[in-house]
């Protein structure tokens, strides 16, 4: 393969493209080193399902004048893979990449680490999401399900690391071992939200309460035989699981408060259409307690609201 020679201008990196390759390198991305007439060559390479997800990232990618990419088939795996030269792009700092995120391990082939210095935007945290995450629903539809990002490639240590790098952002992280969908097997790690917390609902408040319009409709795949196709839009929670996700965030109350108030509803006439003893609204409102999830639902049905009503709205006390 001919490589493209160096002839773009050179300009700084922008921290918005920085911070989609960091995101993506969080997930299935990776730093391809090839050596070409003694002088060694890198190119970033990014692995998906849906051919069209990787034009949409490419669109974005086209827009900081990186013109040398294609997108070609892994016809085995049925995959396809977005690749740009990093030598050729106008950014020849990018060639640091392949240092920051590889280390050599003795008696083993490279080891993909976390950069010590990564920082954890909200681009970054979208982009490892759409990567190389998920959100694990339960059958129990009182629960609050959990936010669950992929780490198996990545060292112990690293997943320490990132937990507190999360933490930074007020998200609560605990590692789970991960278990292949399509082998069945246990490799590594993943990191699972907690969710009694708020956890979900600040980290969808970071990346956005919904999927980019671009990309519901992409595919994100299927694990196991006959397994049901995924989408991106199944990354992000419907209806009934955003009520499950602010039952418990702190600010609630508030919103349910100002919301009656503004309907000229007492608190005396919400406790007797649920059946609740006189106290029960005061509690809700003042967070001296979270209504439980059919409560709530009671509780907007009467106030005449929705999820999206509560999330616009919603500004939690301990989100930072």
């Amino acid at each position: 393969m001919e490589f493209i020679p160096n002839i773009l201008p050179i300009c700084f990196v922008d921290r918005y493209l920085l911070d989609i390759l960091n995101g993506t390198l969080l997930g299935d991305a990776s730093i391809l080193l090839s050596n070409y007439k003694y002088k060694k060559y890198f190119s970033f390479k990014l692995t998906a399902k849906d051919k069209s997800f990787l034009e949409w990232v490419d669109k974005q990618f086209k827009s900081f004048k990186i013109t040398n990419s294609w997108i070609s088939k892994d016809v085995r795996n049925n995959t396809h893979a977005l690749y740009f030269y990093i030598n050729s792009c106008p950014y020849p700092e990018l060639i640091k990449l392949r240092s920051k995120w590889y280390i050599e391990r003795e008696g083993m082939c490279m080891q993909k680490i976390i950069p010590k210095n990564l920082e954890i935007t909200p681009i970054v945290l979208l982009h490892w999401y759409l990567g190389d995450g998920s959100l694990n629903r339960h059958k129990d539809d009182s629960r609050v399900p959990a936010i669950v990002l992929a780490t198996n490639c990545f060292l112990d240590e690293d997943l320490d690391f990132l937990i507190l790098k999360l933490k930074e952002l007020n998200l609560n992280f605990y590692k789970v071992k991960y278990k292949s969908g399509f082998t069945g097997k246990e490799c590594g790690y993943c990191l699972y939200s907690k969710t009694q917390d708020g956890t979900p609902f600040r980290f969808f408040k970071l990346i956005g309460f919904e999927c980019p319009k671009e990309i519901r409709n992409y595919i994100t795949g299927n694990k196991g035989p006959g397994a049901k196709i995924h989408y991106f839009r199944d990354k992000w929670p419907i209806e009934d699981e955003w009520i499950r996700i602010v039952s418990n965030v702190n600010g609630i109350g508030k919103i349910i408060k100002e919301r009656r108030l503004k309907l000229n509803i007492s608190r005396n006439e919400i406790n007797d259409k649920l059946g609740t003893g006189n106290d029960y609204m005061r509690k809700i409102e003042y967070g001296v307690r979270f209504p439980r999830v059919e409560k709530l639902k009671k509780i907007m049905k009467i106030l005449s609201i929705d999820s999206k009503y509560v999330l616009e709205n919603l500004i939690p006390e301990n989100f930072k």
